[in-house]
């Protein structure tokens, strides 16, 4: 079972990549961290590089980042956008938005795959793509995603080939289980830089919600997919 994790964070990858797992994207949640991971990404072939700003983090924000951002992106063709978003949980929903936007915003300049965080906040998150034209959108890969059946069906609907859905071990039970209702060609797995999560017991976990042995191959092609744009 070959298994590439759609979404990891440095302290995680640091310490190590598991077992079955041929390449990860590491996202960076602030920009404290953007030159260490570059950094890792010249040491270790295996790691994708993504970096952005965490609504978690927006206290730490220097003027300038969008600008800086997109500077580093020139640098390598490879570079993605992320882990950006909004969190209702989180400081002022405001700026958070402001702050996601403008990332957002570069990752569709530059034509780059961004991984997006919404917690609690789909309705925003929703009126937010609306500003945008669909044939101007880059790939978006929805981590840990956890929406609702309505947001499913309306991403789906409104957004089809633009957009990934990236599942960890927190999406696979209970109420949260939305993978049940997504096509196979647009599922992805994630630790999200957790040291309990297992991939390979999320991936067989998916082959039973989804009663197909062949998911751990279509998963790993989806995911070659989204990283060399095929």
């Amino acid at each position: 079972m070959k298994i590439i994790d759609a979404h990891s964070h440095i302290d995680y990858i640091s310490h190590k990549i598991q077992p079955n797992v041929v390449g990860t994207v590491v996202c960076a949640t602030k920009e404290s961290e953007w030159n260490n991971l570059i950094d890792i990404g010249h040491q270790d072939d295996r790691v994708y590089c993504a970096f952005g700003i965490h609504p978690w983090f927006i206290d730490m924000v220097d003027m300038g980042y969008e600008s800086r951002l997109e500077q580093l992106l020139k640098t390598d063709s490879n570079y993605m956008v992320g882990e950006i978003g909004i969190d209702k949980n989180h400081l002022d929903m405001d700026r958070q938005i402001d702050i996601f936007t403008r990332q957002f915003d570069v990752a569709i300049k530059m034509q780059r795959n961004v991984f997006v965080h919404c917690v609690g906040a789909w309705d925003k998150m929703l009126h937010i793509l609306k500003q945008y034209k669909k044939s101007d959108l880059p790939i978006i890969i929805f981590h840990g995603f956890m929406g609702d059946e309505n947001v499913v069906k309306h991403l789906i609907k409104n957004y089809g080939d633009k957009i990934y859905f990236s599942f960890g071990k927190n999406a696979l039970y209970g109420e949260n289980r939305r993978i049940t209702q997504i096509d196979y060609n647009k599922i992805l797995v994630e630790s999200d830089g957790k040291f309990d999560s297992n991939l390979v017991d999320v991936m067989n976990k998916i082959i039973d919600l989804k009663n197909n042995k062949n998911i751990p191959e279509i998963i790993y092609n989806n995911t070659q997919r989204v990283l060399h744009h095929e």
